[in-house]
């Protein structure tokens, strides 16, 4: 190990104990090993500026804008009637409800943080209502808001493809629908069983005309994900025209069908869309610019050769293992900038399908936002609830399991994610 690469690992560490923001850290420590090593330092400022100047950044301010117009524009309200007309009479209707509206609002906010937060703010106050207990309704929507990142189109997905290349921001959308229905469906599952284990209350049969009606009502926010999934496979747009085209429908239901969203709202959403934007931006950069760093130093060099002597599931373990504890530490789109460009070419020297291995990494690092003790779902459904961290923790274990087991399946079993991909051409 040379001494600079020794002095940008201390330097990353030291910067990260001291509580530097991610973003920051990337870039101080980048500029120290620049120094070092004896390069211009305008080389830095090339490496950020490329890793920033990607067409695919631009869908991102325009999903998270169509996340704050559908949040706003009452279309939450109508996906709830719609999933609780067709599931309401089964026990735990309204915890079904709320996995269900996590899945289909999710995937348009697209943000776990932002999920739980905006979500849990509607739908914990509305399970306590019902007689769930507080620590299970804080559970529910931890667990619930990870379907977000993974359901796609996903931000988090964007970046990685963008950190590591030779794989397609399309066949990683495909790849991420099976497993994210599936952790629906499990969550459903314990959901039901834990509320009719302790006896909490269904709203009883709807008629098929409430439901038509439910239908009905709930059909503009149901064509969203349709049109820009729908648009994106098909081939009929790319990732960035449909996020517009997101936009400006979401645009047409918020202004001038619901009428929920006023002119004054515009100056707020534009904001949130900003600065998340530009996280993912200076992210991106920042880690580009390291990423040179360590390529300077033949790090990919150093791992390959003893990684590839492992077999693949072995390697498959061992990134579970550190994902999760990333997802738990670090912030999903740090831990992407930082890890992909180097976890990625190992998976792909070991013969791991692209599309596999992106699925799987940020599949964990979504998981991880959810594991105890440091998830930082936990962080923000607790208080919203009313409980304390532990509490929460120990109502969400059965969720975190069957999600847990929904990625150990689609890491030993890749054609769980890949059948998808695999049958509309998508083989990377």
């Amino acid at each position: 190990m040379s001494l600079s690469l020794l002095i940008m690992i201390i330097c990353f560490l030291l910067l990260m104990v001291i509580g530097l923001p991610i973003a920051y850290n990337l870039i101080v420590t980048t500029l120290v090993y620049t120094m070092v090593a004896g390069f211009d330092p305008i080389q830095m400022a090339i490496k950020m500026y490329g890793g920033m100047n990607s067409f695919s950044f631009l869908a991102v301010p325009f999903f998270v804008l169509t996340g704050q117009l559908m949040l706003r524009g009452g279309l939450l309200e109508r996906l709830i009637k719609f999933v609780n007309a067709w599931f309401g009479r089964f026990k735990g209707a309204i915890a079904i409800v709320t996995i269900g509206a996590s899945l289909l609002m999710g995937s348009i906010v697209g943000l776990a943080v932002a999920s739980a937060a905006s979500l849990g703010a509607f739908l914990i106050p509305m399970m306590k209502k019902e007689g769930y207990s507080a620590p299970f309704s804080a559970a529910v929507m931890s667990s619930a808001s990870l379907l977000g990142p993974i359901m796609p189109p996903s931000v988090l997905m964007i970046l990685y493809c963008t950190a590591v290349g030779k794989t397609s921001i399309t066949g990683i959308f495909m790849a991420a629908v099976t497993p994210a229905i599936l952790i629906a469906l499990l969550q459903c599952m314990v959901a039901h069983r834990v509320a009719k284990k302790r006896n909490y209350a269904s709203y009883g049969k709807t008629t098929l005309s409430e439901k038509m009606h439910a239908t009905k009502s709930a059909i503009p926010a149901l064509v969203l994900p349709v049109i820009i999934l729908g648009g994106i496979f098909s081939g009929i747009f790319s990732i960035t025209e449909a996020s517009g085209v997101a936009v400006v429908y979401s645009a047409i239901l918020a202004f001038f069908v619901n009428k929920s969203v006023k002119l004054k709202d515009i100056p707020d959403m534009i904001i949130e869309a900003a600065s998340t934007s530009g996280l993912v931006l200076i992210l991106a950069g920042a880690g580009t610019a390291m990423a040179w760093g360590i390529a300077n130093e033949r790090v990919m060099d150093m791992l390959i050769g003893p990684m590839s002597a492992l077999p693949p599931w072995v390697f498959l373990l061992i990134v579970n293992i550190v994902m999760l504890i990333c997802g738990m530490f670090m912030d999903d789109y740090a831990s992407t900038v930082i890890l992909a460009p180097i976890i990625g070419p190992i998976a792909w020297a070991l013969g791991i399908n692209p599309l596999h291995i992106g699925v799987v990494f940020c599949v964990n690092l979504v998981v991880g936002l959810a594991t105890p003790p440091f998830g930082i779902t936990l962080f923000v459904t607790s208080p919203v609830a009313g409980v304390k961290l532990e509490e929460t923790v120990r109502e969400s274990l059965p969720f975190l399991a069957v999600t847990i087991g929904v990625l150990l399946l689609i890491t030993f079993v890749p054609q769980v994610a890949l059948w998808l991909p695999n049958l509309m051409g998508y083989t990377g």
